[in-house]
């Protein structure tokens, strides 16, 4: 069994070899508390947020979430990189899929950036992705009609003009029939790193009182008409965003000493995801904040103040510290 370090080196690498630049994130300290271990990006694609480790199942569904709304935000692929999840030792051929976020193996990683994935995982059940227009093709040139061939699945006509649509994955029973049918070509490679998010409904989502600090900020986002959500496992404490103008905002905790590590951190994801860094803080000489690319505020009212009034900001895109 291989140590969490060596799953973290072994996906970075993986990575690398792909083109991909990488920023490893080390807040907080602890890895069990961190949703997000690497951002990656690439010329061409989009950003990857990427939680490494050993075991999925030791991940809770508030981190799941954390991770999947981070990247409905910020226009990035989330991922879980680990060796196994629970009892069950990870297949690179297979992809798992725990709260719309997919988990593979540093091998399976490699398959991913390959689009090479082929079966995924389900709420227990194996699923495969169809070329629709093959199916169609196949299904006319050998002559059967959608109600034979629903016949021979033993699945509805509805089902099959579905499959046809690309409405729905089958599962590997019906994958395994229209295999020995039709071959291997009626199906395709499921893009887990490229999937198309859902379209975002207004995201509001507060996990602590909402007279808070972050509440306040997340009321301003609300009032601007953007789309946030609170964090608490990655450096910022508030992901936001409103219409391009994506930000990563770092509000100051009494008695805090490590405001300028979150900052520092979130501007290392900041230069992966073209985000602005916001941090509000009320204590003097922040020029140290500047120096990593945040916009520094005084206070939560004049942040909400310029976002309510529509100014917009500028993306970070300097590189911070040392990027692979």
């Amino acid at each position: 069994m291989r140590s969490l370090d060596e799953v973290m080196w072994e996906t970075i690498r993986t990575l690398q070899s792909h083109g991909y630049s990488v920023e490893k994130i080390v807040y907080p300290e602890d890895p069990r508390r961190r949703s997000i271990d690497i951002v990656a990006s690439r010329s061409g694609g989009s950003p990857l947020l990427v939680k490494v480790v050993e075991d999925a199942a030791s991940l809770q569904p508030r981190e799941f979430r954390e991770l999947r709304g981070c990247s409905l935000l910020l226009d990035a692929a989330s991922l879980v990189v680990a060796d196994r999840d629970g009892d069950t030792e990870l297949d690179y051929m297979v992809a798992h899929e725990r709260s719309g976020v997919y988990v593979v193996n540093t091998e399976g990683l490699e398959a991913a950036l390959d689009n090479s994935i082929y079966v995924v995982k389900r709420q227990g059940n194996y699923y495969m992705r169809i070329n629709g227009e093959r199916l169609r093709e196949e299904r006319t040139r050998k002559g059967y009609s959608l109600g034979d061939l629903a016949s021979l699945l033993s699945v509805s006509r509805r089902s099959v003009y579905m499959y046809e649509q690309e409405e729905v994955d089958v599962s590997l029973s019906t994958a395994l029939k229209l295999m020995e049918i039709f071959g291997e070509e009626v199906f395709k490679p499921i893009p887990i790193l490229g999937e198309k998010p859902e379209p975002r409904r207004h995201m509001l989502v507060r996990h602590g009182s909402p007279h808070g600090d972050v509440g306040k900020a997340l009321e301003a986002i609300a009032r601007a008409g953007g789309d946030a959500v609170e964090t608490k496992r990655i450096p910022p404490d508030v992901v936001a965003r409103i219409g391009a103008d994506k930000m990563l905002i770092v509000i100051e905790r009494k008695r805090e000493r490590r405001l300028e590590k979150r900052v520092y951190e979130a501007a290392k994801v900041a230069s992966r995801v073209l985000a602005r860094v916001i941090a509000i803080t009320r204590r003097s000489g922040a020029s140290g904040l500047e120096e990593y690319g945040a916009q520094v505020y005084r206070s939560l009212e004049e942040f909400a103040s310029e976002v309510e009034s529509g100014e917009p900001g500028e993306a970070h895109e300097r590189p911070i510290g040392n990027s692979s």
